[in-house]
């Protein structure tokens, strides 16, 4: 036998993707077709066939009822850097959904419906198979979601967080994350972003609260040369440069109230005008908003409008606090200290300092907890890390959400009116001593009833 007739004899790999109610016995058909068949039934299996095997081509079985786990297979195959290209399998009531017809051309090169014309489908993956042989590998440099840290823990909480997070990824609707300070809200949007089929294009972060009050219309929405003093050329706002991608805008509560329309504007008819022009641009972008704050209470203060709460408000992501997942806290902190610790160096908590961790109420959550070891990593004399290290030392268990907002406010009473003090009554400079912007300033001399 000649080597080309050999090669031609080569079985090819084939994976085959059942998540639901299996529709057709594909593999035993297309073994005659000299298809070397992997069947996987679990997103973990797909993930280790692709591992072992050199497999250039897929099927994907759909069923009205597994859309959503197929589409979420194939993101996460996708991301970890498996390049197969994909051939759909369907009956003709899930191909007549509106899902389906919005997700093809996204996930697929092609699709089958029943009954099966294998002579056909076997001429499908073979050109499928010939193609993909000729692609380059991907870069080294690629962002996927194998290069993001991951959302630390293994309690129920952080698995159902995860679970969320792959199944709104897929779809392109706003998204609201809520959550406390340092619960990992920035994270999560990044692998929202990793996860879409959006990965490609940019995204684009913008802290609302971070932005001064006078430049933010600017920075946002950009403006034309000659817009004002001072624009001596086009600028594009973070918004504009946000087209094709993600768009996450944290801390949203502090938006003012006269942008606000603005906003609501741009995701209703996904259009801009930059400051200074006069025709409108289109922008295609996903948006993720983030807040620590109570969005109701703002709307009742009059701080946020109701109709975009409404608007924003579609899919919402809550970030757990980190003593709501108390029995994950020493496994995040071994995982941090084994990240900060040098490489010629070894660490570990004394038993002292486990104890009191678990009794910690981690105010600041994850990043309060990275910045403690990180500190102690720095400080310690000794390789053993102890509570005072840690600067957690004589904390109590014991905690009531109602206590701790109330010890915050009077904390927070106590640092406004000093700044107001030390800045003889004026505002601005204040905010600035704090490294906050005005209208963090004013919410939070409205949530401490300080009379100015």
């Amino acid at each position: 036998m000649t080597k080309s007739a050999k090669q031609s004899c080569r079985p090819r790999y084939l994976l085959i993707l059942e998540l639901g109610q299996q529709i057709t016995d594909i593999a035993s058909e297309l073994a005659h077709h000299n298809w070397h068949c992997l069947t996987a039934t679990s997103v973990d299996c797909a993930m280790t066939l692709a591992k072992q095997y050199q497999i250039h081509v897929a099927i994907a079985q759909l069923t009205p009822t597994c859309q959503t786990q197929v589409f979420s297979t194939i993101t996460r195959l996708k991301h970890a850097g498996h390049t197969m290209q994909w051939v759909a399998i369907t009956s003709t009531p899930c191909n007549n959904t509106t899902k389906f017809r919005h997700s093809l051309p996204e996930y697929f090169i092609d699709y089958h419906h029943l009954p099966l014309d294998w002579h056909r489908l076997d001429h499908t993956l073979g050109h499928a198979n010939g193609m993909a042989e000729l692609m380059p590998s991907p870069g080294n440099g690629s962002i996927t979601a194998a290069t993001l840290p991951p959302l630390l823990g293994k309690g129920k909480l952080i698995r159902d967080l995860n679970a969320k997070i792959e199944r709104v990824a897929y779809v392109d609707n706003t998204i609201l994350l809520s959550g406390e300070t340092g619960t990992g809200k920035g994270l999560c949007a990044r692998w929202i972003h990793a996860l879409s089929a959006r990965h490609s294009g940019p995204m684009i972060s913008v802290n609302c609260g971070a932005l001064p009050p006078s430049l933010i219309h600017s920075a946002l929405f950009g403006h034309e040369k000659g817009a004002f003093t001072g624009a001596d050329q086009r600028y594009l706002g973070h918004i504009e440069r946000a087209h094709k991608g993600t768009l996450f805008l944290d801390e949203i509560a502090d938006l003012p109230i006269e942008l606000q329309v603005n906003l609501l504007q741009f995701i209703e008819d996904c259009t801009i005008e930059r400051i200074g022009g006069s025709q409108p641009i289109e922008v295609d972008c996903r948006i993720i908003f983030a807040t620590h704050q109570n969005l109701e209470t703002a709307i009742e203060e009059g701080r946020f409008r109701e109709d975009l709460y409404h608007r924003i408000n579609i899919l919402r992501l809550h970030m757990p606090s980190l003593r709501e997942y108390q029995e994950d806290i020493m496994l995040l902190a071994n995982i941090i200290l084994k990240e900060c610790t040098p490489a010629d160096a070894e660490f570990q908590f004394s038993p002292s300092a486990i104890q009191a961790m678990q009794a910690y109420d981690w105010p600041g959550n994850i990043r309060e907890m990275k910045n403690r070891i990180q500190r102690a990593v720095v400080m310690s004399d000794t390789p053993r890390i102890t509570e005072s290290a840690l600067g957690i030392a004589g904390h109590s268990k014991e905690y009531s959400g109602a206590n701790l907002a109330e010890q915050r406010t009077v904390i927070d009473t106590e640092v406004l009116l000093r700044a107001i003090e030390r800045n003889n009554h004026n505002i601005s400079a204040a905010a600035r001593e704090l490294n906050i912007s005005r209208t963090t300033f004013y919410r939070l001399v409205r949530k401490c009833h300080i009379d100015l």
